[in-house]
């Protein structure tokens, strides 16, 4: 018999949004705060940067700040999970509620989380952890590369805290995990070359695995051979569907800013990809959207986005 999740009368939960900025430029993250609007109480940042904060008016301008919904650390970066635990310990000191929005400044969320927020409350006790899927841009905002599961929200609880330095991962957390067919959007991959590159060097200086990209050849770089030792070019996968509405004023500034650069991303993809290239992809496309959108088989992950 298929498991049964029926409604509860209890208020919706409490959701925190947990946010860490450090000194890069962040053209996402107005966009960000905006596609969290209706979806958390409050914003918690964790700004990294050196004074004066790039970010700073960003901040401001979004309806955390101007509603009082924001609450704003300034300690200095030594890792990912040191960052992410100064948001923990900011979200006991204030009550922050029952449920954690996992974001970072370059995602931006649809309508259909607001959504699953408002449904947190119906998740059994024995499931810590509710995934989507995040789809990843590659170089423009016409080609994306993959799209990956990705954790959404998650349970607060007294005695949680990240480890590992990169690429850090929540401990004091056992309980089950549902996954929603549920798409957002990741835009870090779609900056210069040696914009990545620098923010490589850096998750290489705290442990990552990786290429590492001397300094000085740096400012140098050109996207075609960048990409090509990781075998991007062959991956890239033409995206035809929209972008998230609280992103769309940010993509056309940059598609304008950018149009020359786009022009030759559409040349590099076509001259990288054969016949049995793109015949792949089609089959790695349609494996990526079986996989999403089978998530909805799922009773509890069908109530979530009632």
């Amino acid at each position: 018999m298929a498991q049964q999740f029926e409604e509860s009368p209890a208020v919706c939960a409490r959701v925190a949004a947990h946010l860490i900025v450090g000194p890069r430029e962040e053209p996402f993250l107005g966009a960000l705060c905006e596609s969290l609007e209706g979806v958390c109480d409050l914003l918690i940042v964790n700004d990294n940067s050196p004074d004066p904060s790039p970010h700073a008016q960003t901040l401001a301008q979004s309806a955390f700040a101007k509603s009082g919904r924001m609450i704003l650390d300034r300690t200095p970066f030594s890792n990912f999970a040191v960052a992410r635990n100064i948001c923990l310990r900011l979200h006991a000191e204030h009550d922050a509620g029952e449920w954690i929005a996992f974001i970072d400044a370059d995602e931006v969320h649809g309508p259909t989380v607001r959504r699953i927020a408002v449904n947190l409350h119906l998740v059994p006790p024995e499931v810590d952890f509710v995934d989507g899927y995040t789809l990843h841009f590659f170089q423009s905002f016409d080609w994306f590369m993959s799209i990956d599961r990705r954790l959404s929200f998650f349970r607060y609880k007294p005695d949680i805290r990240w480890e590992r330095s990169v690429h850090e991962q929540l401990a004091g957390l056992s309980g089950a995990r549902v996954a929603l067919p549920y798409l957002y959007a990741h835009y870090g991959w779609v900056v210069p070359a040696h914009q990545h590159a620098l923010k490589g060097r850096q998750y290489l200086s705290l442990g990552a695995p990786g290429r590492v990209v001397e300094e000085e050849h740096i400012p140098s770089l050109e996207p075609e051979t960048y990409f090509e030792f990781e075998q991007r070019w062959a991956t890239a996968m033409r995206f035809r569907g929209e972008h998230p509405p609280a992103a769309r004023a940010t993509i056309e500034r940059i598609r304008s800013e950018r149009a020359k650069e786009f022009a030759q991303i559409d040349e590099l993809v076509a001259r990288h990809q054969t016949p049995v290239v793109r015949l792949r992809n089609a089959f790695r496309r349609l494996n990526y959207e079986q996989r999403w959108r089978a998530r909805a088989l799922n009773p509890l992950a069908r109530l979530l986005l009632a």
